[in-house]
């Protein structure tokens, strides 16, 4: 028997639940270290198509998802109402604690509903860097450049301009930080509006000793890696008040440029991560700067 044939002065108390199931749920999780994300986050669901309608707040739960049992359109068995046509929402997220981008303008994720399980973005449930978090689905989170840092951890901190417009701001870049030996993936992450970053990442393994040498003949460190930062950015997505989740996964590659002076411009060189110290990417001479050739 159903829930809805089941009047309440027929449940048993003790033997009989009232179980809401939700007809979305996601959880967020910190791009850095997988962990689930939950405290501080503001969730809500909204449908394009309705811009008069207050978007509806998810609640979480014990376990840090964030849940919707009612939608308009959307009836509670998991059907679509009148129009049976599948309608399209967006999910925003905001943290108000400032951890994670963005701050205030929320980062938008398309969603169709009634979702079956926790949601994810299909982009990311087919690429292959999602490998490396929790199997779970999730949509992962960018820390913001104000974070405070973790100790023990890799950290880089770059501010992005155009070379075109060298006061005009990269908005939005998606960053992959490689290690220069191997070309492994260290960090990946995101430039806020003003072009400002922050990746942090997990320390390489310390360079091996060779064999029959000792400390005092190895000429480099063996806490330091050379690493190379690469950018991917388009003008429509620096136009956009808000990015798109799935948008920044398929921005085309952009070559970074550490000196704007020289004819032709010099590309940026490789950096060198320390252990304990933080590594600011900049270019050449007085600029704070890192320069996008576009």
């Amino acid at each position: 028997m159903s829930l809805r044939e089941m009047s309440l002065r027929d449940l048993r108390p003790g033997f009989d639940t009232n179980v809401l199931t939700p007809i979305f749920g996601v959880m967020f999780r910190d791009r850095f270290d997988g962990r689930i994300v939950s405290a501080g986050l503001k969730v809500r669901l909204s449908d394009p198509q309705q811009p008069n309608e207050a978007p509806r707040q998810l609640s979480t739960n014990a376990y840090g998802a964030f849940a919707c049992h009612r939608l308009r359109g959307i009836n509670a068995s998991g059907g679509m109402a009148s129009p049976a046509s599948t309608r399209r929402y967006e999910l925003t997220v905001e943290d108000k604690l400032g951890r994670y981008l963005p701050m205030i303008v929320p980062m938008t994720v398309p969603a169709d509903l009634p979702q079956q399980g926790l949601f994810e973005p299909a982009c990311l449930a087919q690429s292959p860097a999602g490998e490396t978090l929790a199997a779970q689905p999730h949509v992962p989170l960018f820390c913001a450049p104000a974070r405070s840092v973790p100790a023990g951890v890799g950290c880089v901190r770059v501010e992005l301009r155009l070379a075109s417009a060298p006061d005009q701001p990269a908005a939005w870049a998606w960053l992959e930080l490689r290690l220069e030996a191997d070309g492994r993936i260290l960090a990946q992450g995101l430039a806020d509006q003003r072009g400002c970053a922050l990746l942090l990442c997990a320390l390489p393994a310390p360079v091996d000793l060779p064999l029959g040498g000792s400390p005092a003949h190895i000429a480099a460190p063996l806490s330091e890696w050379p690493v190379r930062l690469n950018a991917f950015w388009s003008p429509a997505i620096a136009a956009a008040t808000v990015p798109d989740l799935c948008a920044l996964q398929s921005l085309p590659p952009v070559p970074l440029l550490q000196d704007l002076s020289a004819s032709p411009p010099t590309p940026l060189a490789p950096a060198l991560l320390l252990a304990g110290s933080p590594l600011v990417i900049r270019a050449s001479g007085s600029s704070p700067f890192v320069y996008l050739a576009a």
